[in-house]
């Protein structure tokens, strides 16, 4: 029997076909909202759990997490064709559009030019110019130029570019410094991560244990490698550390590498600073867990916008924002030296595991929890905003923690297609509220 006839035999009054000839089903369809494309084998599949509207329906789930699984690649293809803000962008701006063609690789250039910032691009003031040079001989750019003055004019263009994306620069109420850590993974996200916060406005430093890591060579210029295995706990508390003795920030997030970011985020994230005098983190990931009160799913969903959670056991570390004087202030407490990770549940198991991770530092793992702890001994509050405009985005764990399903995803995920100013109201807590500024915060 052919793969037509077997598809047409099925017997399901809920599948339909488009009129480019692609079959989808209408249940799952009507579900999302969306065209939910599918196959022989998910309809097989469905049939033989009782059909569509079968209680037990493992084929309507497997199918949501097809699409699922879909949206997530339309998300990060979606990140090849931006490059967000810096002297590249201000470059492209001054070239008509209707003279890129596909192979210049025009946007691929900006986008270095972003990464590489505006100190990197007055250093390499002369590469800019000679790839301005290259793409003036194959498109009519400056063909109102005359060819002795070709190069000045370059010079022009870039120099220009750069001062417009200093000046925008300066206009910025904020100074950031952003860290991310990264390992080797058997599906990399690193370049999805590292492109999400290029877009939102972030220019970030990356910090990884050793291995090779597939990602844009512009990037790997603030990256720092390590010669020996740190392990996740000490890679990010070197990271840090790191921020607080090479930058004047004065605002540090500290993020880990299986992190996507809604393009809004930074703007979101700058009217949320800062929520309370006794802060100690605004987290731009909220875990599933933490969108429920009490942890009881009978308990309402807490309130859209940024909320105080009050946890004995940090879950989720993804994108924390620190203010400086409060993350100087943990890097003095005792348990950044003395933590060895979270205990094992039977004392001589314990014992045995507490004395391998003193021998090796590098398997003390389970960062969120020691953040967690040294935040409550230091009575500083933490603030989750919701819904997520981070998502996590890995299915499979560096560490060997399992993937992003449950509770180690958001519960109410950002729509990426929608600006997070429609998404996330201005509360605290569920109420319009005065944010304090830097030096009101209290240590």
């Amino acid at each position: 029997m052919s793969e037509k006839k077997q598809w047409s035999d099925l017997p399901c009054s809920e599948r339909a076909e488009t009129r480019d000839g692609e079959k989808v089903c209408k249940v799952v369809s009507n579900k999302l909202g969306k065209l939910a494309k599918t196959n022989e084998y998910f309809c097989n599949l469905c049939i033989k759990k009782g059909g569509p509207d079968s209680a037990d329906n493992l084929g309507l789930r497997t199918l949501n997490a097809y699409t699922k699984k879909n949206k997530k690649k339309e998300k990060l293809a979606s990140l090849e064709d931006r490059f967000g803000e810096g002297p590249g962008t201000e470059l492209h701006k001054m070239i008509p559009s209707f003279l890129e063609r596909k192979e210049c690789g025009c946007k691929a250039f900006a986008k270095k030019m972003n990464i590489w910032g505006v100190d990197g691009c007055e250093k390499r003031i002369e590469t800019i110019v000679d790839r301005l040079m290259k793409e003036s001989s194959k498109t009519p750019i400056f063909s109102w130029v005359p060819e002795a003055a070709t190069r000045p004019v370059c010079f022009k263009m870039a120099r220009t570019a750069i001062q417009r994306a200093k000046e925008k620069q300066g206009l910025e109420k904020h100074n950031w410094f952003v860290a991310v850590t990264t390992a080797p993974r058997i599906e990399p996200t690193l370049q999805a991560c590292l492109d999400s916060l290029l877009i939102g406005g972030w220019n970030p430093y990356i910090f990884a244990e050793p291995g090779a890591y597939d990602i844009e060579p512009a990037y790997k210029e603030n990256m720092v490698v390590h010669e020996k295995r740190r392990g996740v706990w000490w890679n990010w508390v070197d990271s840090c550390r790191y921020a607080l003795e090479h930058s004047d920030a004065e605002i540090i997030m500290t993020v880990q590498d299986d992190s996507l970011f809604h393009h809004d985020s930074k703007r979101m994230a700058e009217q949320f600073l800062w929520p309370a005098k006794d802060v100690g983190f605004v987290s731009l990931y909220t875990p599933k867990h933490y969108s429920i009160k009490n942890h009881l799913k009978s308990k309402p969903p807490r309130p859209e916008g940024l909320n105080k959670i009050v946890t004995k056991s940090l879950w989720g570390a993804c994108a924390l924002i620190w203010p400086r004087k409060v993350l100087e202030q943990v890097m003095q407490h005792d348990l950044i030296e003395g933590w060895l990770g979270a205990p094992l549940r039977t004392k001589s198991a314990w014992k045995k595991k507490r004395e391998e991770r003193k021998k090796n530092p590098a398997l003390v793992q389970n960062s969120d929890t020691a953040i967690g702890k040294i935040m409550n001994s230091m009575n500083r509050s933490m603030w989750f905003m919701d819904p997520s405009p981070v998502q996590h985005i890995a299915e499979h764990s560096a560490i060997g923690h399992g993937g992003n399903a449950g509770r180690r995803n958001c519960g109410r995920c950002a729509k990426y297609s929608t600006s997070l100013e429609k998404q996330i109201p201005l509360h605290i807590n569920g109420l319009p509220q005065d944010l304090i500024d830097m030096d009101e915060i209290i240590l």
